[in-house]
C-alpha cells in the first residue's frame, strides 16, 4: 500500500521552522531557570578598590616562604609563609563557589601560629576559589588559589 504522504521542500521546510521555534524556546526556559550570580553584588566599588589587593598580594609573594591552602579529609588548613612567623596575625578564609553564592563560606582565624585548620565536612564537595587575606604588625596581605574539597 503506497502512501499518500508526499514529502516535498515546502514541507521541510516547515518541519525547519516548527524545529527551530521549539528549540529556540526551549533555549529560553532553561535558560531562566538556572541561576547566573555575579561574583560579589558590588562589583564595580570592589574593582575601584582592587589596586589594593594587587598591593597585597605582591607584599604577600615577598615574603620569606609560601603559602599553602589544602584540602583534606574534613579539614582545610592553611599555612602562612615563615616570615610570618612569631607575628601576631588575625585574618579570613572565604570560600567562594562560581555556581551558588549561597555556599560560599567564611572562616576566621587569629593567632601567633603559621597554621590553622578548619572543619570542612558541612560544605560542599567541588571545586573552590579560597581567598586567604590576614594582617599582621599593620600590613595586609593577600593569596589566592584553587582547591579541590572532597
Amino acid at each position: 500500500m503506497a502512501s499518500k504522504f508526499k514529502f516535498n521542500w515546502g514541507t521541510g521546510i516547515a518541519i525547519f521552522y516548527v524545529s527551530f521555534v521549539i528549540a529556540i524556546l526551549a533555549f529560553v526556559f532553561w535558560t531562566t531557570g538556572n541561576r547566573r550570580d555575579l561574583v560579589t553584588e558590588d562589583y564595580y566599588a570592589e574593582e575601584l578598590a582592587y589596586q589594593s589587593t594587587i598591593d597585597n598580594r605582591e607584599r604577600a609573594n615577598n615574603l620569606e616562604g609560601y603559602v599553602s591552602i589544602k584540602a583534606l579529609e574534613g579539614i582545610i588548613s592553611i599555612e602562612l609563609p615563615l616570615g610570618m612567623n612569631d607575628k601576631s596575625v588575625k585574618g579570613e578564609l572565604y570560600l567562594f563557589r562560581q555556581d551558588d553564592k549561597r555556599k560560599d563560606t567564611k572562616f576566621q582565624f587569629e593567632g601567633n601560629r603559621l597554621d590553622f585548620s578548619f572543619n570542612s565536612k558541612k560544605i560542599v564537595t567541588g571545586r573552590w576559589k579560597a581567598k586567604l587575606s590576614w594582617a599582621a604588625e599593620g600590613k595586609d596581605y593577600y593569596f589566592e588559589d584553587n582547591i579541590w574539597i572532597k
